[in-house]
């Protein structure tokens, strides 16, 4: 009886190592590449429910009537809902980046609209630019 017992013990504990192991490794990133509607590229990495807009560019028409190209990048991590939508504002120190739409294994799709004011030029705004990445 203690012998079973304590091979049923020892089952169970590397049972739980072995679930508490998968558990605490992450999940694999995967690199995102695509194109705006703009036919600029865009690029991203997703891990588990989450994802990183790494770099992209946009043309922007300022009030003056000029076109502004910004090229953005270093933005931080956006998690999904459930149904995988997300939806995300981030600022940097002339610039604002909005971006919403949807996550699946397929990839990313969605829009991103950006506004940019540099001291002592005029403001800069795009229209909301769809955009799609899958994985590569």
């Amino acid at each position: 009886m203690l012998v079973r017992l304590l091979v049923s013990g020892a089952a169970a504990c590397g049972l739980i190592a072995t679930d508490a192991a998968a558990l605490a490794e992450p999940a694999a990133a995967r690199m995102l590449k695509g194109r705006t509607a703009q036919g600029y590229p865009i690029k991203a990495v997703a891990k588990g429910q989450s994802f990183r807009l790494i770099r992209f560019e946009a043309d922007l028409r300022c009030r003056d009537g000029s076109i502004l190209t910004l090229i953005e990048g270093g933005f931080l991590w956006t998690g999904t809902k459930r149904d995988g939508s997300f939806r995300d504002a981030q600022f940097g120190k002339t610039d604002s980046v909005y971006f919403r739409g949807r996550m699946s294994e397929k990839g990313i799709r969605g829009r991103v609209r950006l506004t940019d004011k540099e001291r002592g030029s005029p403001r800069c705004s795009s229209r909301w630019i769809s955009f799609r990445a899958t994985p590569r």
